[in-house]
C-alpha cells in the first residue's frame, strides 16, 4: 500500500468498496469492472477466510439446483469445461469463485480483505457537494482492530446472509439431534448406525439430505417431516436435454411470463395449482409451498420411493414418557420413535433472521445495498448485477423501478411471495432492458434461458416486449394489489 492509499488517520482510500464476496459480491465486482479503469482501486471485504459466502460453511454434499454454467459472475466461463447439465458441488463452486476473482483482478486494482467484519457505513459530504462513503470494519470479530475505508462508491452485497443450521433442541436426551452443517452426515458413524433417521424440513436441504442418505445407504430407514410440503420446479421441464433444448418446453422467461400474466395480486392459490400441474415435481400432491427450488423427477422418485414415511406436519418437541421416546407434532399427534434415532435439522436457511430495512440506493446516491428488504430481483446475484450496472450508468435514481420488501412479504404470505417475485422481476426487467446497453443483457451469464439456443432466447424476449405497455400495466396493478393486501413495501423507491 502506498501513502496515497492511506491518509494520516489510517483511513484507506479507494474508488469502490464492495462488502461481501459471495455470489452477489462477485457480480457486483464484475458489473463495476465494466466501468472502472485498470488502475482504479477496489477493496473487497468479507467476514469469511476466503471468497464464496455461504458456500464456505454449507454441508459438504450440497449441489447447485441448476446446471453450473448459470452460476457465475457476469459471463465468466467455468474452467475446466464440464458437461452442460453438470450440477457442481461445494468444492467446484468454491474453485469457481477463485477463478472469477483471478479473472477480475486483471480488470481493476483489487485488494481483498478476508476475515474482516463489516460494522457500519455513512455517507460523507465532500467540499464540492458530492458524497463519498466511510466504511468501518473490524478484523476478526467485533472486538478486533478497527479498519476504516473511504470509498467514492460502496456496494453492500450482503445478500441473504444465510446462517448455519444448529441441531434442534429437544426435551428428550434420548435422540441424536444433529445439523448437516456441523456433522459428517455421510461419514462412518452414520454408515454404521442402524437407527432410523428423521429429516425435519421439506425444502432443498431436506431433499439433498434424503437423496444423499437413500442413495448411499440403501437400507437406511429415513422419514421426512415436511410441514406443508415443498413444490419444486422440475429440472427436466426447466432444463430439457437433447433436441428438446431446441424445440421443446419453455424457457424460464416464458414460464415466468405465463405465470405473471395469470397472477393478479389476489389469486396465488389458483396460480400455484396451475403451476403445479404443468411445471413441478413434489413428494405428494398435497405439497403447497414453493420457494424456487429445483428438483429432477429422478431425484424425487428416489426420495418418494425410498422414504419410510413422509409426514405433512411440523415437529414441536421430542419428549420422554416413561420408557418411551415420543415425537410431538404441531397438529397434536404423538408418535413413539426409537430410542437414539437421528433427528436432522434441515429447516429453511433463507430469511430465518430479520434484516433491518435499507433502500437499494442510499439517500445521497453513493451506496448500493443488495439484501432482501429492498430488492429489484429476488435472486441477489441478479440484483447485484443489474443494480451496479444501473448505478454506474446513473440510472438508479431516475428509472421507476419497483422495490420489493422480500423479507416482509415472506412473513405475511409465503403463498403470494413466489408469484409476486415473478411479476416484480418481469416489471423491472422490462424497464431495465430499455435503459441499458445491449451488452449488459448479453453478458448476464446468470440467465437461466442461456440453457436454450439463441433463437429460443430471442423468442422469449420478443414475447416480453410485445405489447409491453399492456403487460407492464398488468404487472404494476398486481404489485400494487400485493402492497395493498399485505401492507408491505412494494413500489417506487422513496427515501
Amino acid at each position: 500500500m502506498t501513502n496515497e492509499d492511506q491518509d494520516s488517520s489510517g483511513v484507506q482510500a479507494c474508488e469502490l468498496c464492495i462488502v461481501g464476496a459471495g455470489i452477489a459480491g462477485m457480480n457486483a465486482l464484475y458489473a463495476a469492472s465494466r466501468y472502472l479503469k485498470p488502475d482504479d482501486k477496489v477493496i473487497l471485504v468479507d467476514r469469511n477466510p476466503k471468497p464464496g459466502g455461504m458456500w464456505n460453511q454449507t454441508y459438504n454434499y450440497v449441489r447447485l439446483h441448476q446446471p453450473h454454467r448459470m452460476f457465475t459472475a457476469g459471463d465468466i466461463p467455468w474452467e475446466p469445461a464440464r458437461t452442460p447439465a453438470h450440477l457442481a458441488d461445494r468444492t467446484e463452486v468454491l474453485d469457481h469463485f477463485d477463478h472469477c476473482l483471478q479473472t477480475l483482478q486483471a480488470e481493476v486494482q483489487l485488494e481483498q480483505r478476508y476475515g474482516c467484519l463489516y460494522l457500519s457505513h455513512r455517507e460523507v459530504e465532500e467540499a464540492d457537494g458530492s458524497y463519498s462513503v466511510l466504511v468501518e470494519c473490524a478484523e476478526g470479530d467485533e472486538s478486533g482492530k478497527r479498519v476504516q475505508i473511504k470509498a467514492r462508491r460502496c456496494v453492500k452485497a450482503l445478500g441473504f446472509q444465510i446462517p448455519q443450521n444448529a441441531a434442534l433442541p429437544f426435551s428428550s436426551t434420548n435422540v441424536r439431534s444433529i445439523s448437516p452443517d456441523s456433522f459428517d452426515l455421510l461419514g462412518e458413524e452414520m454408515r454404521a448406525s442402524d437407527k432410523p433417521v428423521y429429516i425435519v424440513g421439506g425444502g432443498k436441504t431436506a431433499m439433498d439430505t434424503a437423496h444423499a442418505l437413500l442413495s448411499r445407504f440403501k437400507d437406511k430407514q429415513v422419514s421426512l417431516m415436511v410441514g406443508r410440503g415443498t413444490v419444486f420446479t422440475s429440472r427436466d421441464t426447466t432444463f430439457p436435454t437433447g433436441l428438446r433444448r431446441w424445440w421443446g418446453g419453455k424457457t424460464s422467461l416464458e414460464t415466468f411470463l405465463e405465470l405473471g400474466l395469470l397472477f393478479d395480486g389476489d389469486n396465488e392459490d389458483e396460480v400455484l395449482d396451475y403451476f403445479s400441474a404443468h411445471y413441478t415435481t413434489q413428494l405428494n400432491p398435497q405439497c403447497r409451498q414453493f420457494v424456487f427450488g429445483v428438483l429432477s423427477q429422478a431425484e424425487n422418485d428416489v426420495i418418494a420411493s425410498g422414504a419410510r414415511d413422509i409426514v405433512m406436519d411440523y415437529v414441536s418437541d421430542i419428549i420422554d414418557e416413561g420408557d418411551a421416546t415420543v415425537m410431538v407434532l404441531r397438529s397434536g399427534e404423538r408418535r413413539v420413535i426409537e430410542r437414539d434415532a437421528w433427528i436432522i435439522n434441515c429447516t429453511g436457511y433463507v430469511l430465518r433472521e430479520p434484516h433491518p430495512y435499507e433502500p437499494y440506493l442510499s439517500e445521497h446516491g453513493a451506496v448500493v445495498s443488495v439484501q432482501p428488504t429492498s430488492t429489484i430481483h429476488f435472486l441477489t446475484s441478479f440484483d447485484a448485477y443489474f443494480l451496479v450496472h444501473l448505478f454506474y450508468l446513473d440510472k438508479l435514481q431516475t428509472l421507476p423501478l419497483y422495490e420489493l420488501d422480500f423479507q416482509g412479504l415472506n412473513e405475511c404470505s409465503k403463498s403470494a411471495l413466489p408469484f409476486t417475485a415473478m411479476v416484480h422481476l418481469l416489471y423491472n426487467i422490462g424497464l431495465i432492458v430499455e435503459a441499458v446497453p445491449n451488452s449488459v443483457m448479453l453478458n448476464c451469464g446468470l440467465d437461466f434461458d442461456r440453457w436454450f439456443p439463441l433463437h429460443r432466447r430471442l423468442f422469449a424476449v420478443s414475447r416480453l416486449r410485445a405489447d409491453g405497455a399492456h403487460k407492464r400495466a398488468h404487472f404494476r396493478r398486481a404489485l400494487d394489489r400485493v402492497c395493498e393486501r399485505f401492507e408491505v413495501r412494494c413500489g417506487p423507491l422513496v427515501h
